[in-house]
């Protein structure tokens, strides 16, 4: 095998890992794993969909690991997705893999399917999300049959948080101890060094950087403005709290998303407002943090969010809906506040109370960064991850 610059990785007794997402983009799901599996002597290949420009390839992967391309599309196709298993499938027979890893829910359905029929020794399902928690009717049971076909060719059920293998098990998609979390949680870990504080910006820079009111307080966001993502909630939460506080501003950090669109009219409020800043891509997210008092995150599904985490180790308070993956990344009345998923009114009386008690903000921002460093620090879950790929590969020898 040869990686992006050429080099050659093959090396004797060394187990091979294939991991397998649906697009390029979702590099940033594994990134650092993969460098960690190979300086402790694995070798690794990640394949994906690679027809996109959404990231610089020698920005995608970590350095020493394979690429290939496979042609995996995002929407259900019939006729691409027939397509893709069996690219999946000659590729796994081409680089006989101990291991398959996949995940992101085009690539983790095919890869688990491809895997079993060419009986990869160790099949890893890592479940990031469930997409059926928002969908109803026919289109919910599709997504809850994906699922269980999924984790049936598995034979390792690896989930990113508690409250979602706790979901899987109710909705009964996998059988109940089948599934596992790694440590505290998370599909990658948080870059604690990243977000150290003598690293941040002050919050006079990171302010005059976006563009903001140097007095305001401000809310802020950060993720797909999307349906699922509350962004509605979000904007009319605001919106009521400037009646009586007419100095509040928002911060939303991301790009409108197509596939799960926020109404017409919060889009025009979002566009239009003069209390509203977007700020469309960051490289440093450090930024966003240091210039809000507050992290909003409405979502209503998730996995485990890493936004919710980034920020409270930046030492910003959050006010979440109690989501499924968010009840794991907030502390509730320690780090944040958790409200019940879609009460508009609990999110803005939360809101409200932080806005109004700079005291309180204090106290939970003071808490969130050790809680963060302690239990999500990414370097424990790569040695949570290469000590269950020896113990697999071992086991299943």
């Amino acid at each position: 095998m040869i990686d992006q610059e050429g080099r050659s990785l093959a090396g004797p007794g060394r187990p091979q890992v294939l991991f397998l997402l649906t697009g390029e983009i979702s590099s940033v799901l594994v990134r650092g794993q993969l460098g960690h599996l190979i300086e402790h002597g694995f070798e690794v290949t990640a394949a994906s969909c690679l027809d996109t420009e959404d990231v610089p390839r020698d920005r995608a992967w970590d350095d020493g690991v394979a690429v290939e391309h496979l042609p995996f599309v995002r929407e259900p196709s019939p006729v691409h997705d027939l397509w893709a298993l069996w690219a999946t499938a000659r590729l796994i027979r081409r680089l006989r893999p101990d291991v398959v890893n996949a995940s992101t829910p085009k690539a983790g359905l095919l890869g688990m399917l491809a895997a079993r029929v060419c009986r990869v020794p160790v099949r890893v399902y890592v479940v990031r999300g469930f997409r059926f928690e928002t969908a109803t009717g026919r289109k919910r049971r599709l997504f809850v049959g994906l699922e269980k076909l999924a984790m049936r060719c598995a034979n390792h059920v690896v989930f990113n948080s508690a409250s979602l293998m706790a979901l899987a098990e109710s909705e009964g998609v996998v059988a109940e101890g089948r599934g596992e979390v790694i440590g505290a949680g998370s599909g990658n870990g948080v870059d604690v060094e990243r977000f150290a504080a003598d690293t941040l910006p002050s919050r006079a820079e990171a302010r005059h950087q976006l563009g903001l009111p140097s007095d305001a307080v401000v809310v802020g966001f950060v993720g797909r403005f999307s349906a699922d993502k509350g962004i509605a909630d979000l904007v009319g939460a605001v919106e009521s709290l400037r009646t009586d506080r007419p100095a509040l501003h928002l911060l939303l950090v991301g790009q409108f998303e197509v596939g799960d669109p926020v109404p017409p009219d919060v889009r025009q409020t979002i566009e239009s407002g003069e209390h509203v800043t977007v700020v469309p891509w960051l490289d440093n997210t450090a930024v966003a943090y240091g210039a809000i008092d507050v992290l909003a995150y409405p979502s209503y599904r998730e996995g485990l969010p890493n936004v919710p985490l980034e920020a409270q180790l930046c030492a910003v308070p959050v006010v979440a809906y109690a989501a499924t993956g968010t009840v794991d990344a907030v502390q509730d009345g320690e780090t944040g506040v958790l409200v019940p998923t879609g009460d508009q009114q609990r999110l803005v009386a939360a809101l409200a109370g932080l806005i109004d008690h700079t005291d309180r903000r204090s106290k939970f921002a003071s808490n969130g960064p050790a809680w963060v460093a302690d239990n999500f620090d990414r370097r424990q879950l790569w040695r949570g991850w290469t000590d269950r790929y020896r113990a697999w590969i071992g086991a299943d020898a």
